[in-house]
């Protein structure tokens, strides 16, 4: 992440490039800059919490969509009768 062009806000960088990363640091108004760095076991650490993430979402759509079915079945069994 980098600072933004003025202000105290941080962008993030990631896969825009180095040519994108220096712009952004030599059009900064004033003296500073700020850089956030990422060690290569950190990345290794989010992309397993994404993963994670991402199964527990499938998980719990699948979980959604077998309840709503279920409910929709008992609906149409309590309409014919």
């Amino acid at each position: 992440m980098c600072s933004a062009t003025f202000g105290e806000q941080l962008w993030s960088t990631r896969g825009v490039g180095l040519t994108r990363v220096l712009s952004a640091i030599k059009i900064r108004a004033g003296p500073t800059v700020t850089l956030v760095l990422e060690s290569p076991n950190d990345s290794v650490k989010k992309a397993a919490k994404t993963s994670k993430a991402v199964q527990a979402a499938a998980d719990a759509r699948e979980r959604a969509q077998k309840k709503k079915d279920s409910l929709l079945q008992q609906l149409e069994s309590d309409e014919k009768k």
